[in-house]
């Protein structure tokens, strides 16, 4: 029963997807649309919820369920089957995707109420959805590349919406083919594996792997390091990070989506899955928590000088993957799947509390244009404050339970876990200090440009009903789980990881209380500076950036990754295409080609006297050829 049910929710979106294509160029009912668009998601939700409560009356080792509809591959020794794989990992992921999605949805119905491509939008959304799904519920990873390779098509999709702005086809391009050196690093790893275990099965290559390859061998290396290219690509960690800020240019309910219920967790989830393979390559572990942690650094000191309010929470998103990625590396895979949970409560409420207040400024997205709003936009104003305090890590909020498990863990590793806890701990601070920096400038101090001339519109109930369901997720869902206590994440992921090659890291209590000093410290001394500059005084502000003007258009540029990615692979392929162009393709391709035409040519230009087009020529040609072959045959007869 678990297993068509898991079907069931695969499908829906998917038959949500198709029917609303089937429409072509005609537009129907926007009733109908919605109906089809949400409706799909949420019943994908109830029959999550239906397995998830139906899985709490099984025992653990009960609780994994493999469905296979037939045999998909079958060459050599290889099998593979179209099946699906339910458990508590990616029943918790489909929970998310689903739950979350499902209230972007319904948000999208009036923000996106106005804009040509309705239909073509939640076609678009429920495909994404599908694919997100399709990833999750892999049983194998040929199916799971196959829902890799859809989500990344989908994000270009929905990346490009707005297809007649070319900035907006640019970035849409650009998330396309960084996404497709991840899944280039995937396959790669799939073929390795086929080659050491013969399977790309889970439960086989998850079974076999141990005994197969030699931990800590270059073979272990290179599969974790190939699989961690396409973690990499698709949750925009360094250098493969570029592509997510530009996502932006998307409208707001495909960056919620993007960011905080599917694609960007994806990597977070594939390392999680795979731990029996990380854990045969200890140092692969280790690049992979070191990655983590210089993005989630690097990333929160670009979001201190962004002035479009979405690029800050894009890079707050690429920020807070680094904690997940970090802890998934360090081994604390329940505390990097729980920060996964909590983070796509908050920056779904994030990001759709700051589409409310796009939508009353008629689109407008920079900082320097916004203030004052507090008095206009009360509800987003309470919603955004409250994803700040979540993100931030104030106490009670979901992201302080979340963040500072990580953190109390990276503590417990010991050696390169105490720096990555100190840099983790410094990234808390910066986080605090730049997200409210966002609420301040954007509801407390004065706008630079005056008062609005036209007082901003609130949101209607279709926007504010899942904006106030998120912010009451960002408050409650963090308890979860919580230091000294209970500990429901862990306890229903736990037989996921009994395959462990490693003992469990478990934080001490002492461990666990200074990490919640600490944070708590960063946090609070964060919030404080952010009110110093931009609340008490704003002028401060101004005469900051005045300060330190290279550092300022350093980070705005966001170190210059772009430029050098330009000067190091765009510009010299770009040459060495024009050269191949316009030099060895003339010579190399066309000459040959060329040269047959023209023999072909002069062949026909030399028969062409006997193409006179005269009727006399050509009997008199014949009578001649009969009087010929008459010839011939009268001397072989003698």
């Amino acid at each position: 029963m678990t297993g068509t049910l898991g079907w069931i929710v695969l499908g829906l979106p998917l038959l949500g997807a198709l029917i609303l294509s089937l429409f072509g160029a005609k537009e129907p009912p926007k009733a109908v649309t919605r109906w089809v668009g949400c409706g799909s998601i949420g019943l994908s939700f109830v029959l999550t919820a239906a397995i998830f409560f139906g899985m709490l009356g099984d025992d653990a080792e009960e609780r994994v369920h493999v469905s296979r509809l037939w045999e998909w591959i079958d060459i050599g020794n290889l099998q593979v089957d179209l099946a699906i794989r339910i458990d508590q990992l990616s029943v918790m992921m489909m929970l998310v995707i689903t739950g979350v999605g499902f209230l972007i949805h319904v948000y999208s119905t009036e923000y996106m109420d106005h804009e040509d491509g309705y239909r073509r939008f939640f076609a678009e959304m429920n495909f994404f959805v599908f694919s997100m799904l399709l990833l999750v519920e892999a049983a194998n990873f040929i199916f799971l590349i196959v829902g890799w390779a859809f989500v990344g098509l989908a994000s270009y999709l929905l990346i490009g919406f707005y297809y007649d702005r070319p900035i907006a086809v640019a970035a849409a391009k650009k998330a396309f083919v960084i996404n497709v050196i991840g899944d280039v690093g995937m396959v790669i790893a799939a073929f390795l594996l086929v080659r050491e275990l013969g399977t790309l099965d889970y439960t086989e290559v998850f079974t076999q792997a141990p005994g197969a390859i030699d931990s800590g061998s270059g073979v272990a290396v290179a599969i974790a390091l190939l699989l961690f290219v396409g973690a990499a690509a698709k949750s925009a960690q360094v250098p493969l990070h570029t592509w997510l800020p530009d996502a932006m240019e998307g409208p707001t309910p495909v960056s919620a989506l993007i960011h905080a219920a599917t694609m960007v967790t994806a990597g977070v989830y594939l390392i999680v899955r795979t731990h029996v393979l990380y854990e045969l390559a200890p140092v692969a572990m280790d690049i992979v928590a070191v990655v983590g942690c210089i993005t989630l650094v690097m990333a929160a000191t670009i979001a201190i000088a962004q002035e479009d309010i979405k690029r800050v929470l894009a890079w707050s998103t690429v920020s807070q993957i680094g904690y997940m990625i970090m802890g998934a590396g360090l081994g604390a895979y329940s505390s990097g799947m729980f920060h996964l949970l909590t983070h796509a409560f908050f920056k779904a409420l994030l990001f759709l509390a700051a589409g409310i207040v796009i939508h009353a400024l008629a689109g407008e997205q920079s900082l320097n244009r916004m203030g004052g709003l507090r008095k206009h936009l009360r509800f987003a104003y309470g919603a955004i404050a409250i994803g700040c305090l979540a993100i931030a890590g104030v106490p009670g909020f979901a992201g302080f339970f979340s963040k500072d498990d990580i953190l109390a863990h990276a503590l417990a590793h010991g050696g390169l876990g105490v720096v990555l806890f100190v840099f983790g701990s410094i990234a808390a601070f910066l986080t605090a200090f730049y997200m409210f920096r966002l609420l301040f400038r954007v509801f407390v101090a004065p706008r630079p440009d005056g008062e609005y001339e036209h007082a901003p519109h609130g949101a209607g109930r279709a926007m504010s009903v899942p904006v106030g369901i998120l912010a009451v997720l960002s408050i409650v869902g963090g308890w979860l789980q919580v230091p000294f206590g209970w500990q429901a994440i862990t306890d229903w992921l736990d037989p996921v990881f009994a395959d462990s090659l490693r003992e469990p890291l478990e934080a001490t209590h002492a461990q666990e209380l200074a990490t919640i000093i600490v944070s708590v410290g960063a946090a609070a001394a964060g919030i404080l500076l952010a009110w110093y500059i931009f609340a008490r005084d704003p002028s401060r502000r101004v005469r900051a950036a005045a300060a330190m003007p290279n550092a300022r258009a350093l980070l705005e540029d966001a170190y210059r990754f772009d430029e050098v990615y330009d000067e190091l692979v765009v510009q010299p392929g770009r040459l060495a295409g024009e050269r191949l162009h316009d030099g060895a393709e003339p010579l190399g391709i066309q000459a040959p080609i060329s040269a047959v035409a023209a023999a072909t040519r002069g062949i026909a230009r030399g028969l062409s006297w006997a193409q006179s087009g005269l009727v006399r020529t050509y009997a008199f040609a014949m009578a001649a050829g009969v009087v010929g072959v008459a010839v011939i045959f009268m001397l072989v007869a003698r």
